[in-house]
């Protein structure tokens, strides 16, 4: 969902931008794959913002780990529009941008693929 059509340049920008707001951090093929989009597009527009010093970028073994730059000078701005965004987002994408395992799975227990295929999602 593109929201903010006319100030940015791409949906990808928006939604890296969104989930690095709402997850603090993320990769670019985390991202892309939570997008369900290719993760070249998302690369791209993750380097482009952080040529703009929008965001910032720290390398953890091989992969590159994005975040918001605290130093921006319109982070606040930033993230206060990209909250109205979100709040303009279906509840369904807002609750899986909010939802984030953070402990791992019990010993065991079978694995169940988290991500919809696109099938089901039609």
């Amino acid at each position: 969902m593109f929201v903010l059509k006319g100030l940015l340049r791409a949906e990808s920008q928006e939604n890296a931008l969104v989930y690095l707001m709402l997850r603090g951090e993320g990769y670019a093929r985390a991202i892309a794959a939570f997008y369900d989009m290719p993760v070249n597009p998302m690369q791209k527009q993750l380097a482009k913002l952080e040529e703009d010093s929008v965001i910032v970028s720290e390398l953890i073994g091989r992969v590159r780990n994005y975040r918001l730059n605290p130093r921006y000078p319109f982070t606040e701005q930033l993230t206060a529009l990209l909250k109205a965004a979100v709040a303009a987002y279906p509840v369904e994408l807002k609750n899986r941008l909010l939802v984030q395992r953070t402990r791992p799975r019990q010993a065991g227990k079978p694995l169940v693929k988290a991500q919809r295929s696109k099938s089901e999602g039609e």
